[in-house]
């Protein structure tokens, strides 16, 4: 997501309690909802599957003490009492490589990498995001298009991803990593937020293969109400509603509609837009889990405090979601 001006203090002030549903003390800092998923009342009887972290908009690079941050997030996530078994990133990893020269992006992706390999014991799988590419915008990059490192390829050579989106079981459950974000061809450094063809096809093709509980992770919120709380223009000179299909799945209806056909995913998790909300649709429920950075690694009363999102999954098919303040205060 974009570092740019946002709603009044005030206004969000509204909306997080809104959104947030409460404030409850809890596992080493705060968790935020808490709340049971997938089919009514948990199994008196369920057994906990798996635990896992869902890190999303990172935003890491060396000023502001981004470093620290991070760190201080992959303490936190492996300590105990909270004590995650994997990670999973929910893209925005790196601040920036969409805008920036190409060394530059090494360098932040070799930071990244490094702050890995120092402080996180756990596995990790990687969600990209619109902050994640490199080359699109020609102008701030210097790039022509024809790079090894165009688009996603800089991203995944450097994380070591086979594809630009995949699926994976663990625990009893199905992880599906999508990827979200496309190239606006109107916008030469814009994006839009949705899956290509390609990516709908295997995604049908996956859903339909597998008998599991299933998680999906995207970096764009496919169904969120943070849309209208982002942005000064939701309310257009005609009175009509506009959502910017940078902000939110401009494909949400199709992806829905599939979810709901496939009777697997219980779980839809996201980030990009800096603010918490749980949105149930159909037996779905999609979680919109704040930022690990808080308001890009600054203090900024209008996005949510520095967070990342915690999910218990269970053998009967259902989970318990929460997003959790980390105790990292921004400078």
């Amino acid at each position: 997501m974009p570092d740019q001006s946002q709603p009044t203090t005030d206004s969000l002030t509204l909306s997080r309690r809104m959104l947030m549903g409460g404030i409850a003390a809890a596992i080493g800092g705060h968790a935020f909802g808490g709340l049971s998923g997938a089919g009514g009342e948990p199994n008196a009887t369920r057994k906990r599957a798996l635990r896992f972290a869902h890190f999303t908009d990172i935003h890491l690079f060396a000023e502001r003490n981004a470093p620290q941050g991070f760190a201080a997030a992959l303490a936190h996530v492996q300590a105990a009492p909270q004590s995650a078994e994997l990670i999973v990133t929910g893209g925005d990893l790196v601040f920036d490589s969409s805008e920036t020269a190409l060394g530059v992006a090494r360098d932040r992706w070799d930071l990244f990498k490094r702050m890995l390999k120092e402080h996180c014991r756990l596995p990790i799988e990687h969600c990209l995001g619109n902050h994640d590419v490199w080359g699109w915008c020609s102008t701030k990059c210097g790039s022509h298009g024809k790079e090894a490192e165009y688009g996603t390829a800089l991203a995944r050579s450097e994380l070591g991803l086979a594809g630009e989106w995949q699926s994976f079981d663990r625990g009893g459950w199905h992880f599906v990593l999508l990827n979200s974000i496309a190239p606006d061809p109107a916008n030469e450094c814009g994006y839009l937020a949705l899956v290509s063809e390609a990516q709908f096809e295997w995604l049908s093709a996956d859903l339909a293969a597998t008998k599991l509980p299933t998680v999906v992770v995207s970096h764009a919120p496919i169904v969120s109400i943070t849309p209208l709380m982002r942005g000064s223009n939701y309310r257009g000179a005609d009175n009509k509603g506009t959502v910017s299909g940078g902000l939110m799945h401009l494909d949400s209806q199709r992806l829905h509609k599939l979810f709901r056909a496939s009777g697997r995913v219980r779980l839809v998790l996201s980030g990009h837009m800096h603010l918490i909300d749980r949105c149930e649709a159909d037996g779905v429920t999609y979680c919109c889990d704040g930022a690990v950075c808080g308001g890009w690694w600054k203090a900024d009363a209008n996005h949510a405090a520095p967070t990342y999102g915690l999910t218990d999954l269970f053998d009967d098919g259902t989970f318990d979601h929460r997003v959790i303040e980390y105790g990292w205060t921004n400078a």
